[in-house]
């Protein structure tokens, strides 16, 4: 066909084309209505947009952005996943701003999924059309919609690599060489420094699929033995382990900082059934068939489904659903395997009812600390584009007549059927619509689910009518068939996925702007708003003693949660040094002063602050956190003088001393002591790569109370100094930079070495 020739003649067109449309689909995003406006998306508000722009903050004052003292009682940069300090996207939002930066990555990104999945389909000998759909199916349907509505940034970026993954190991399983699996290394190496783990663990359970792919195929063979198997697999497998062990190391520098992290984090002991939290709920499952039946949460029909709807909207268009069941006529190999991932997406979104996941927390080290079965459509997607690119492949190389027999069943029976069903369906909930109107809620969902099954009908007519098309014997229709299934499939995709995507100027919450204002900074100056999960305090400036990060330390969530977080007057508050309050009802206690009041909130001071660093009068050594905590929870006042050690210490006691924060930086802070001396705690967060200094000299830190820092000071004036330096990120760092520097080498001696050969 000519739009298929014109696409073998200049193979620039399938990215060019892929580009053009994620501009038209993410216009807002690349052309904002207005100037500054950026994803309107929680997560990107609450978490990402105040996490680099800290970073960026950091930066631009000279310093290194390691830890951040504004979130909990201080948090490690270096670790958290989410920062993605080592990504190449990373730099450039520290180089044109965050707002900016962070929607051109998602853009590119997106192009990246939507040419990556093209690739993928290349491979199977799908055509240059089927290619493209492929690409728009993965790149722009419900799912991508979904991730860009709630802000997954991280997840996103991840999301655009993994087709990239899937075409550099079947390059590899082709080539068969120790250097073509360089590539493979290449891209799963950015897919772990891009800062979302669960989805590179989903990206490697893709590449598992691949290498059983291999495997069937050489049992196809005919003659085929045990020991040819073996062969093949190890032939696969050793490929497969190259990649991703080279992976490994070039993104060493996220991988081990992000390890220890998780290991002290609230996520180091979990089960299966946090591992099962937002599996697919089974009446989400109509979702995937018929978008918007639960309304829509950006704007009205309000939404009614299940909470967190972008964690269980993957809905690919009615096209890709039924070319599961037309592809598998075929009876090809290909086609088994993407509708095996359909398959398999939907057993494990399922959680412990698709009896995957429970195989996967058993077998797979670290699986139980990720959470959200449901992400697992993200194989639906993948699959569904597989076989859409398969049939739009087999409808064009196929005769007239071959085109009949394979869409029969659709033509004279699926499609029809489904229409009436819709249309009666449409009718029937309409009615029921009209005979609820007195009970506002309920006649509302009726309404919203009778549009979406209208609309699934009137989609179905478009589809038979365009199957219709591929069966006449014009060849003229043939090319309007292969242009209507182009824009049959695209616009089926966008007008879910679209409106989704929206835009605002970056909110500062009217509670923080007001903290702006009347919450003085500094280090004896930390902030209680109750309620809140945000990190905006690292974009005020403001030392929050809460938080918004999936990664916790556990010690310090765990010792908030031995009294209540919320309550200012609480222990643990009390411990930590919590000054100022900002809450939106008055607060009448006679320890706290009003000190301002704002559209956002009400500020008040504590008149009696227990001090950031101070010295305690005695302290008792104790092994067991949770007796710890226990005792600390039953002491009251008494821990104010008291402190609880994790190992022996010979330290005189008194707390006759005093300690003055001098300098308060990100990894650096100073403290002038005085007086007899004694056991220091710093009321920070205890974590490894702190390291003490006593007048220049090192000097142990010890944990206090289970989250805090204490170091035992001599007698008389000294100098304490803290400073952040992390072992964890310098091993991780040379691995990765001796990694890349050995992967460009031995790609730059591949690339030559055929030259030389043919030369010789």
């Amino acid at each position: 066909m000519d739009l298929e020739r014109a696409f073998e003649r200049r193979s620039w067109l399938l990215p060019l084309v892929l580009g053009i449309l994620t501009v038209i689909f993410l216009r807002p995003v690349v052309i904002p209505p207005e100037a500054g406006e950026v994803l309107k998306g929680n997560d990107y508000q609450a978490l990402f947009y105040p996490l680099h722009q800290y970073i960026r903050q950091t930066l631009q004052s000279g310093e290194l952005p390691l830890w951040n003292p504004h979130q909990f009682i201080g948090h490690p940069i270096i670790g958290n996943p989410h920062a993605a300090l080592f990504y190449p996207a990373t730099w450039f939002m520290w180089l044109v701003g965050v707002e900016r930066g962070m929607g051109l990555s998602l853009v590119v990104h997106a192009f990246l999924g939507a040419w990556g999945m093209a690739r993928l389909a290349r491979s199977f000998n799908a055509t240059w059309i089927g290619s493209l759909l492929a690409g728009v199916i993965y790149g722009m349907s419900g799912w991508t919609g979904a991730r860009l509505y709630v802000g997954h940034y991280n997840l996103f970026v991840v999301y655009g690599l993994i087709p990239w993954m899937m075409v550099a190991y079947r390059h590899a399983l082709a080539r068969g060489t120790w250097q073509s699996t360089l590539p493979g290394m290449a891209v799963t190496g950015a897919a772990l420094l891009a800062g979302y783990p669960p989805l590179v663990l989903f990206a490697g359970l893709a590449l598992v699929t691949l290498w059983l792919y291999h495997l069937a195929q050489a049992y196809a063979l005919p003659d085929t033995q045990i020991a040819d198997l073996l062969r093949a697999g190890w032939y696969a497998g050793r490929l497969l382990l190259l990649i991703v062990v080279g992976g490994i190391v070039l993104g060493a520098a996220l991988v081990i900082p992000t390890l220890q992290l998780t290991g002290l984090s609230v996520r180091s002991q979990t089960d299966l059934s946090f591992a099962n939290s937002y599996a697919l709920p089974p009446a989400q499952y109509i979702d995937l068939v018929l978008p918007g039946f639960f309304g829509s949460p950006n704007g009205k029909p309000f939404y009614w489904g299940a909470e967190f709807f972008e964690e269980y909207t993957a809905y690919v268009g009615l096209l890709p659903l039924l070319a599961i069941p037309l592809v598998l006529r075929l009876r090809r190999p290909e086609n088994w395997y993407f509708a095996g991932l359909v398959a398999f997406g939907l057993a494990l979104s399922a959680g412990i009812e698709g009896a995957l996941l429970p195989l996967l927390v058993w077998w797979v080290p670290g699986y139980s600390s990720f959470r959200v079965p449901a992400r697992g459509l993200m194989f639906v997607v993948i699959g569904a584009a597989g076989l859409t690119a398969l049939l739009v492949s087999a409808l064009q190389c196929s005769t007239p007549d071959v085109r009949r027999r394979l869409l029969r069943p659709a033509l004279r029976v699926w499609l029809p059927v489904g229409v009436v069903i819709a249309l009666i369906g449409a009718v029937a909930l309409a009615a029921w619509y009209a005979a609820s109107i007195g009970n506002a809620d309920q006649s509302q969902r009726l309404f919203t689910a009778s549009g979406s099954v209208a609309a699934a009908g009137l989609i179905l007519l478009g589809v038979w009518l365009v199957l219709w098309l591929w069966t006449d014997r014009d060849p003229k229709s043939a090319r309007f068939a292969l242009l209507a299934t182009v824009a049959l499939v695209t616009l089926d995709a966008w007008h879910v996925s679209m409106p989704l995507i929206t835009v605002t100027h970056v909110p500062e919450l009217p509670r923080w702007a007001g903290a702006r204002i009347n919450v003085p900074l500094g280090p004896d100056s930390r902030v209680l708003a109750p309620g809140h999960f945000d990190n905006i305090a690292s974009v005020t400036g403001h030392l929050d003693v809460v938080g918004y990060d999936p990664l916790p330390i556990s010690s310090y969530i765990l010792l908030s949660e031995a009294s209540d977080p919320g309550d200012p007057t609480a222990l643990i508050n009390t411990l930590v040094g919590v000054k100022y309050l900002m809450v939106t009802q008055p607060y009448n206690k006679p320890n706290f002063d009003l000190i301002g009041i704002a559209e956002g909130g009400i500020y008040y001071r504590r008149n009696d602050p227990f001090p950031r660093a101070w010295f305690a009068k005695s302290f008792s050594v104790e092994l067991d956190d949770a007796t710890v905590r226990q005792k600390i929870a039953q002491g009251k006042e008494a821990n104010l003088t008291m402190a609880y050690l994790d190992r022996p210490l010979d330290c005189t006691t008194s707390d006759a001393g005093t300690a003055s924060i001098t300098e308060y930086r990100p990894n650096d802070i100073s403290i002038k002591t005085a007086g007899p001396g004694g056991l220091m705690i710093l009321t920070d967060q205890y974590y490894p790569g702190w390291q003490a200094q006593i007048d220049g000299q090192p000097a142990p830190i010890y944990r206090a109370d289970t989250a805090f820092r204490a170091v035992c000071v001599p007698p008389g004036d000294h100098t304490v100094q803290f400073e952040f330096r992390p072992a964890a990120l310098y091993i991780g760092m040379a691995i990765s930079a001796l990694g890349w520097l050995a992967v460009i080498i031995a790609s730059i001696a591949a690339l030559f070495r055929p030259r030389n050969m043919k030369n010789a």
